[in-house]
């Protein structure tokens, strides 16, 4: 580089002090190394893959969900909800028209950390040295590895939700804060131990009872429930198994009733409810496997996979059986006749109520199967994320190699710069001498 550097910015950095000369060298260092950004954009993708997959997961669920409901009722059965407190879905087979008295006592909530106030999200924190950070909760350990450039806020919190820790940074008016949230329940309170460099120790470490600078602002807890006078405590805000067939959602707290109203109440509408709630949350998939479209040819492919299985398992039940109860199944979407439906209902509605739920053989049935093995262990969508998950723990590694290497880079040329007498650069700088290049990166 063609540059020549003022006395004055040379005797400035003379004074800086070590910690500072080794943060700028593996700064500078780690932007001229194209290995270093080719893998950062590599795990940037498997992140990306990762969030969209997650996020398709969630949204097959829903159909899943609404389909396993009238596979358990046989369509028969509605759950009807008074109060704000809880939600109910029937889920399981088992359930029975009657009604349930819910008091919710506690929900269920994840415990929340603060760190102390740093001066921005790009500022760097102590030298960069590689640090190790576990953190244990009731559900096992999470490893994260910190180091040069990643060694600010934003780099820290990015590394966190790598690891699937909620992290987020909050801005005040003197600088940012960087906040920890775990998983619902008691037995998940978090304990974070580093080791490594000593400015990030002081920031993250949580061992109670010591108190060091980290903030619990949020306390974990179990939800505590009275379902018909029985206590019940749950680590989550779903509670399945305290009514038969039934998850409850936990929504605040406060009392509800919860009533399953089977067709011989309310003659037939059970069914027609539970039959348009299926082709809603059918009808309803293709936009919203739309919006999770990134561009990323896989993961696209992916969603337009998942898409078609959808309408493959649809195309299994016999268009002219539907078309007689009013519904017919075109491009994936299901249209429903309301007349028609109403009126086969109350010629036979045990007919209706097979052509969804029949042992396997309905459509609700086949659909809830068909989502269900995609998300399970060995399922395309399980596959697809175990493999994205392998390629970024590989690159993670290669990564944790080249940031070895700059630092090792920038160890040496600190130690170079900073070596007494008229050998050193500091020296030949004073004597004279033409700046190194280490002058330039620093």
């Amino acid at each position: 580089m063609a540059s020549t550097i003022p006395s004055t910015a040379t005797a400035a950095a003379g004074n800086r002090s070590v910690s500072d000369l080794y943060g700028s060298a593996v700064a500078s260092l780690t932007a001229r190394n194209p290995g270093l950004q080719g893998v950062d954009a590599q795990i940037r993708r498997d992140d990306a893959r990762l969030s969209v997959l997650g996020r398709l997961a969630n949204v097959l669920d829903d159909v899943r969900s609404v389909a396993g409901t009238l596979a358990a009722s046989g369509l028969k059965l509605v759950p009807q909800v008074d109060g704000k407190a809880v939600d109910a879905r029937i889920t399981a087979t088992g359930a029975a028209a009657g009604t349930h008295k819910i008091e919710v006592k506690q929900l269920a909530q994840a415990q929340q950390l603060s760190t102390v106030r740093m001066p921005s999200a790009t500022t760097p924190i102590g030298s960069g040295a590689p640090t190790v950070v576990k953190i244990d909760t009731g559900a096992g350990t999470k490893t994260i590895r910190i180091g040069a450039p990643d060694n600010t806020p934003q780099g820290i919190a990015a590394a966190f939700k790598a690891a699937g820790v909620d992290a987020a940074l909050a801005s005040t008016d003197k600088g940012v804060v960087l906040s920890l949230a775990g998983q619902p329940g008691a037995a998940n309170a978090m304990r974070i131990g580093v080791t490594g460099d000593p400015a990030l120790q002081a920031l993250l470490t949580w061992q109670p009872p010591a108190h060091g600078t980290v903030t619990q602002t949020r306390a974990a807890q179990d939800a505590l429930v009275n379902v018909d006078g029985k206590a019940v405590t749950s680590a989550g805000n779903k509670l399945a198994g305290a009514i038969a067939g039934v998850t409850l959602d936990l929504k605040a707290v406060g009392t509800g009733t919860v009533t399953l109203a089977g067709d011989s109440a309310d003659k037939g509408s059970a069914i027609a409810r539970n039959v348009k709630a299926f082709a809603a949350a059918v009808n309803a998939l293709p936009a919203r496997l739309a919006a999770l479209k990134t561009g990323d040819a896989a993961g696209d492919r992916m969603l337009a996979q998942a898409q078609d299985q959808v309408g493959r398992l649809m195309a299994g039940i016999d268009p002219a059986a539907l078309a007689a109860i009013g519904v017919s199944a075109k491009n994936g979407r299901l249209a429903v006749d309301d007349a028609t439906l109403n009126a086969a209902i109350a010629a036979d509605p045990d007919r209706v109520a097979k052509l969804f739920a029949n042992g396997g053989a309905g459509l609700a049935d086949k659909v809830g199967t068909g989502i269900a093995q995609q998300l399970a262990t060995g399922g395309t969508i399980a596959n697809e994320a175990t493999a994205v998950t392998k390629d970024r723990d590989a690159l993670a590694d290669k990564k944790t190699r080249l940031t070895q290497a700059v630092n090792a880079q920038a160890n040496a040329l600190v130690q170079q710069y900073t070596n007494a007498g008229a050998n050193s650069l500091f020296g030949m700088m004073n004597g004279g001498r033409p700046p190194s290049a280490f002058d330039f990166l620093a």
